[in-house]
């Protein structure tokens, strides 16, 4: 049961939504795969065996003036006054709502329009001197959603096309709809209000919920006749914040350096630090920037005083005024303006002693900052507390990570029966919304014919490796298929601000060469020349290593091994930026505590590593004959994009085979624009037709085949793969070579991974013999691989057995990888290349958390200098946003000799 995928392009500005979608794409050969054993899988898919086909009627939501925040939207929505008058307009069918603009219901009604009074539903009076608040809803139907319009498309009588997606998009929101009132909501995962949190710490929880999505799948699918539709049902894992007081959170949250919890400590590390005559935040106080935007109950309410105590209030930020010196703004510095209303007398007082007065309450902390409300004033933190269900949406430690791993992973038994869990939860029999509209879903797993496929042998020098269905294999006294192409002659040992002393780094060195040697590696210099790099200028020290290791061997260097003290990655992306883009150099860098084990399995990974980057090839599959039957080029593409708001640009990334066995791979990384996803013309000019000038150059010809393999679009953007990647990439070649372009055989893949199908194996049988790896941990995630043009009209079984053995030679791996090997490159060179970014490293973060709290950190020492300006604006509304993307400096910027410039250009630099 094969699902499709579906994608959108929305406009944030106008909310509208835009579709192309291709209907003459290739379709799937009927037959599949002739090789390999016939098996029964289950799949965590579960068949709809009943959708509606009567029409739908959707409507434009229009609450308030169209600037109200989201929160506002939502209370109004779900007010008694709002939800009376749905009753009243259609009294026997529920409504649906998307929770912004657009709602369904089963019946056609003109146009209404209300107010609703929010300080009358909440049960207070307007606030003095003020109107009460009162927004009006207008409720518009815009169309009619034609439900018949899925089997039409599912039976081949009409293409896909916008009708269809909408009938789609209205099933999604039905299916989510009960689950949303009963559970915790995020996008299509629910977890219960009722959570059995674990705790990853004492700031955060872990807790596992369920996620659903209805799908459109073959309805002549292996298991059996269906309707074509199906849901797809996977465990959902994430964290939240402890429900707790905040002063307490804010201690844990700052335990980094608090190991004791001492709230004395805490107030030390939130005292104001000097900022030239001023002051400005300490590093702990940025940090309780994280705080902001949880909602907290006070609880120093009476509880006869329900509408106070059940109050939600919201963190927008803590008091900081530099006026109040080193001791900041706290409850005995704030001081505000309190009104007597019998006396109508005025007076300053302090919070704390506010607190004394009107609770008689003594703060036990009044020198921590205080809570600062968006309307509701300032509260102490040790007088709220958290309410519960509030994700955490921070990345997460190394701690946390690791304790959110061992969460999450779970055995292929363990998740059936944790999907199981979550089907029972979504409770489909009983939905109210369900039975009203008339779907009904199958409760039992969905089944499928599938192959197990006879893994391949790998192709040592003089020696062949069967992994059998392990999924991994070891490599002790194996040579490796193809070493380094020149002898290892001119390198060096960098040792980076004193890591390790030379006796260490000579120990070290003796272990490598040897395991090297023993994997055949070619090693003509065995003791090579030890460089101490200390805090100078690390251009000009990585400059006088190059030398050293040249001098020493009287040739031109080859590769430097770095020996770095920590994980401090500005060190690292510097010394890569100069070893790559100013001399064009490979390099290796190496962990300390892994120098001073000197362990022979630590070797061996280098080894992989560095005889790929000099030239040579760990394995490849063991096959008779030629690996591909004509002149064949692999290709891996990927456009990767920066989080929201940062200046960094969308970055594209192409790999290209080298040599005729699709083991090596060149790498073109630059910038793409901003979240532009289509590689550009300048990239497929400037990148890809460099690499197939090289390719031809190695071939003495063309290409008469080219697999393409695109990563990370959806189904809505395959169209766009087609005309405005593969047809540019078509019409450079031909007019470069003429008709031997032209003649050129194109089979384009789409890879995906980014989705909830899991296999499960049927009658005992092992999870790890149905993907292309073995998981480490949990149950294994499939590839999945989606034709889009196919000029070759490739065999299945010849093309699916090609993607599943080429796994197995993955260069820096003793086991097969999850995802064709071209893209895997493409990922690490993307991720590589960050580091070739233009700009100094003291320029700071250009993207991600720590850019962020740098634009905020530059409000708040402009604020501090008495500017009183705005921190920066971030990317998504800059002129930054709009303009051209710089690009990354090139590889071996500074390398004159053509030589030279094509070996770093076609090695694996990024491996």
């Amino acid at each position: 049961m094969e699902p499709f995928n579906y994608g959108t392009a929305v406009d944030r500005e106008t909310n509208a939504v835009s579709y192309k979608f291709s209907s003459n794409l290739p379709q799937r050969p009927a037959g599949g795969n002739k090789s390999g054993k016939n098996i029964v899988i289950r799949v965590n898919q579960y068949k709809v065996v009943q959708f509606p086909t009567r029409d739908i009627y959707q409507y434009d939501i229009a609450i308030g003036a169209g600037a109200e925040k989201m929160g506002k939207i939502m209370a109004v929505w779900k007010s008694k006054t709002c939800q009376n008058k749905l009753r009243e307009a259609v009294p026997n069918a529920p409504w649906l709502w998307d929770g912004n603009k657009l709602a369904w219901t089963s019946a056609s009604i003109p146009s209404i329009r209300f107010p609703v009074d929010l300080d009358a539903e909440k049960g207070r009076a307007p606030r003095p001197g003020k109107q009460p608040d009162v927004t009006y809803v207008k409720i518009t139907q815009t169309k009619i959603v034609r439900m018949t319009v899925i089997e039409h498309y599912l039976s081949g009588k009409i293409a896909f096309d916008n009708s269809v997606f909408e009938a789609i998009n209205f099933l999604d929101h039905l299916m989510r709809q009960g689950p949303s009132e009963a559970h915790v909501q995020i996008k299509r995962s629910f977890f219960p209000k009722a959570m059995n949190p674990v705790a990853i710490d004492n700031v955060i929880t872990a807790v596992k919920g369920v996620y659903s999505s209805i799908r459109l799948c073959d309805p002549k699918g292996s298991s059996g006749l269906g309707t074509g539709l199906a849901v797809n049902v996977d465990v959902a894992n994430s964290t939240f914040w402890t429900a707790q007081y905040v002063h307490q959170a804010a201690r844990n949250l700052l335990s980094r350096g608090n190991r004791n919890f001492d709230y004395r400590a805490m107030t030390k590390r939130l005292e104001s630090v000097p900022y030239g005559k001023s002051w400005t935040q300490s590093e702990d106080f940025k940090e309780l920037r994280k705080l902001s935007k949880l909602k907290f109950k006070v609880k120093l309410h009476p509880k006869a005083d329900t509408v106070k105590a059940d109050r939600i209030h919201t963190i927008k930020r803590f008091t900081f005024d530099p006026a109040h010196g080193k001791a900041g703004s706290n409850a005995k510095t704030y001081i505000f303006s309190l009104k007597d209303r019998q006396t109508n007398r005025e007076e300053n007082i302090s919070v704390y002693a506010y607190f004394k007065r009107k609770y008689g309450v003594e703060l036990q902390h009044p020198e921590f900052p205080l809570i600062q409300t968006e309307r509701d004033g300032v509260f102490p933190m040790e007088a709220c507390e958290f309410i519960p269900h509030q994700r955490y949406q921070y990345k997460l430690t190394g701690d946390q990570t690791s304790a959110m791993i061992k969460f999450a992973v779970t055995r292929p038994k363990e998740r059936i029966q944790s999907i199981n869990q979550g089907v029972n939860m979504l409770n489909w029999g009983t939905d109210r919304y369900l039975n009203h509209f008339g779907l009904k879903i199958d409760q039992n797993m969905s089944t499928t014919n599938a192959k197990l496929l006879q893994n391949p042998e790998i192709q040592f020098k003089g020696k062949k490796i069967n992994p059998g269905t392990s999924g991994r294999w070891v490599i002790q006294d194996t040579k490796f298929f193809k070493e380094n192409t020149e002898p290892l002659k001119s390198w060096a040992f960098v040792v980076v601000n004193k890591a390790c002393d030379d006796n260490t780094v000579r120990e070290f060195s003796k272990v490598f060469v040897q395991t090297y040697i023993s994997h055949g590696g070619r090693v003509e210099t065995k003791e090579p020349p030890i460089v101490n790099l200390g805090h100078g200028d690390l251009a000009d020290t990585v400059s006088i290593a190059r030398q050293k290791a040249g001098t020493f061997a009287k040739s031109a260097p080859q590769i430097l091994f770095f020996i770095l003290p920590g994980r401090d990655s500005m060190v690292y992306e510097r010394l890569k930026r100069n070893m790559e883009c100013r001399f064009g150099m490979v390099s290796q860098m190496l962990a300390v505590n892994q120098v001073f084990k000197k362990n022979a399995q630590y070797c061996s990974n280098v080894c992989m590593k560095v005889n790929a980057k000099l030239g040579g090839v760990t394995c490849k599959i063991a096959q008779p004959g030629p690996t591909f039957p004509r002149p064949t080029m692999v290709i891996g593409a990927d456009v990767s994009h920066a989080s929201p708001g940062s200046i960094q640009a969308s970055t594209c990334a192409i790999t290209m085979s080298m040599d005729a066995d699709a083991t090596r791979y060149a790498a073109f990384v630059q910038t793409n624009g901003h979240r532009v996803e289509m590689i550009t013309p300048a990239n497929i000019d400037g990148g890809f037709m460099v690499l197939f000038k090289y390719w031809v150059a190695n071939h003495k010809t063309g290409p008469s085949h080219i697999y393409y393999f695109r990563d990370g679009v959806s189904e809505g953007q395959y169209s766009h793969v087609l005309a405005q990647e593969i047809e540019p990439m078509k019409k450079a070649i031909i007019a470069m070579y003429g008709d031997a372009g032209a003649n050129i055989r194109w089979t384009v893949t789409v890879c995906s991974k980014r989705h909830h199908i899991r296999f499960f194996p049927k009658d005992g049988d092992r999870a790890s013999n149905l993907s292309s790896h073995s998981a480490i941990q949990g149950t294994a995630r499939p590839v999945h691989y989606h034709v889009i043009k196919d000029d070759a009209q490739m065999d299945p079984t010849l093309f699916q057995n090609m993607i599943y053995k080429h796994c197995y030679q993955y260069a820096r791996s003793t086991t097969p990888v999850s995802l064709y090997p071209a893209v895997y490159y493409a990922h690490l060179a993307s991720n590589r290349a960050r580091c070739h970014e233009p700009g100094a490293s003291s320029d700071g973060p250009k993207g991600g958390q720590k850019y962020e709290e740098a634009q905020q950190d530059a409000g708040v020492r402009q604020r501090a200098g008495g500017g009183g300006s705005q921190p920066p604006a971030s990317s998504s509304g800059s002129q930054a946003a709009l303009s051209e993307a710089r690009p990354l400096v090139p590889l071996a910027c500074d390398v004159k000799d053509p030589a030279a410039l094509k070996y770093i250009r076609t090695s694996m630099w990024y491996i």
